[in-house]
């Protein structure tokens, strides 16, 4: 009988070291993101300390929950929206004022909130709260791109994002954003 026990311990973490690799190699997406944040912007260490925090939501969603991969997926595709909006918006943020970036980088965000929530309703992929984490993940890579504006214009594209994912989530199945 001991070995049984010592047999489903040792599969167990043999398990878990698996689902933690595969989990890890989100990283192979988030870095490069995070590099490319910091060699655009004139701001290396907020880019890559919401980057950490990007990296961190992800590999613990994708590793602790069943639908996590699609989530992170969603979440880092659509993401991808506002955070080039913003890089481009860096390469002009001289000749921008403020209210613009701002209100690109929100905009932005809304559009990926809102395809975030989507592409994670329970009639694409039966999963009925991997919006709010596809929402999550999506947030911050807005953010990673945005903070290169500034802290502001960041927290804006989060906004954007949590805003976006809510009203698609209360839109009726049959209706699109």
């Amino acid at each position: 009988m001991p070995e049984v026990v010592h047999l489903r311990t040792a599969a167990r973490r043999t398990y878990e070291r698996g689902r933690a690799r595969a989990a890890l190699r989100v990283a192979l997406v988030v870095v490069p993101l995070a590099v490319l944040c910091a060699r655009e912007t004139e701001a290396p260490w907020k880019c890559a300390a919401v980057g950490a925090a990007l990296l961190f939501v992800s590999v613990l969603v994708r590793w602790r929950q069943p639908h996590g991969t699609w989530s992170v997926d969603a979440g880092l595709a659509t993401g991808a929206i506002p955070m080039a909006s913003a890089l481009v918006l860096c390469r002009f943020a001289s000749s921008w004022p403020a209210d613009a970036a701002l209100s690109v980088c929100v905009a932005a965000g809304f559009v990926s909130g809102g395809l975030a929530s989507r592409a994670m309703t329970p009639s694409t992929r039966g999963v009925s709260t991997g919006w709010l984490t596809a929402s999550l993940v999506a947030g911050l890579t807005a953010a990673m791109g945005c903070v290169g504006i500034g802290v502001g214009t960041a927290a804006g594209a989060v906004a954007g994002v949590a805003l976006g994912a809510i009203v698609a989530v209360e839109l009726p199945r049959g209706a699109s954003v």
